[in-house]
C-alpha cells in the first residue's frame, strides 16, 4: 500500500494518507469538471499528536454548492457517517479537502478564512484543522497541505516520501 507523507521540518507536524484516500478524492474532481467540490478529512492522531493519519475521506454532500471558482460544502449525512467511522474505526474529524479545477492548488483567502473559523470554533472542537487542496486537474494535479493551529498562522506541510508498506 502505497502511502502519502506530508511534514513541516520546523514544527514536526505531519499529515498520512494512503493512496486509496487520493484517489478517492481524485475521483470526485474527476466527476466534478470544471466546478469546485469537496468534503472532509476523517482519521485519528498518533501518540505524539504530532502527527494526524487520514483514515477516510467524504464526497461532497447532497445539499453543497458548486461553481468554477467556490465551493460550499453542505451537511447532509456528515454527522451520520462521522458516527459510523467513530464506532468503526475510533476515526473523527480532522479537516477539509476540496478542489481548484484547472488551477492551483494554493489556499485563496476565502480557504485560509474558512479554516481560521473551524479553527476557532469551540463547537467544531478541532482546534487544529487540515486543509488538502487538489490543484489542476485529476491527472496532472498537486496537492498542498496546510494546518491551522488556533490563534497561529496556517503551518505548509511539504511531501516529504511516499513509501509502499
Amino acid at each position: 500500500m502505497l502511502v502519502h507523507r506530508y511534514k513541516d521540518i520546523e514544527s514536526g507536524l505531519e499529515v498520512e494518507f494512503c493512496e486509496e484516500i487520493l484517489a478517492f478524492i481524485l475521483a470526485q474532481c474527476s466527476s466534478s469538471g470544471y466546478l469546485e467540490t469537496g468534503g472532509i478529512l476523517a482519521g485519528y492522531y498518533d501518540d505524539t499528536l504530532k502527527k494526524a493519519v487520514i483514515v477516510k475521506s467524504s464526497a461532497a454532500p447532497r445539499d453543497s454548492k458548486y461553481t468554477r471558482t467556490r465551493f460550499y460544502r453542505g451537511v447532509e449525512g456528515l454527522k451520520e457517517w462521522l458516527d459510523s467511522l467513530w464506532k468503526v474505526e475510533k476515526a473523527f474529524y480532522l479537516g477539509e479537502w476540496h478542489f481548484h479545477p484547472f488551477s492551483s492548488s494554493k489556499m485563496s483567502t476565502i480557504d485560509s478564512k474558512q479554516m481560521i473559523s473551524i479553527s476557532s470554533n469551540r463547537s467544531m472542537n478541532c482546534p487544529e484543522p487540515i486543509l488538502l487542496i487538489i490543484g489542476g486537474d485529476p491527472t496532472s494535479y498537486s496537492v498542498s497541505i496546510s494546518v491551522f493551529i488556533r490563534g497561529k498562522p496556517p503551518i505548509d506541510l511539504r511531501d516529504y516520501s511516499s513509501v509502499t508498506l
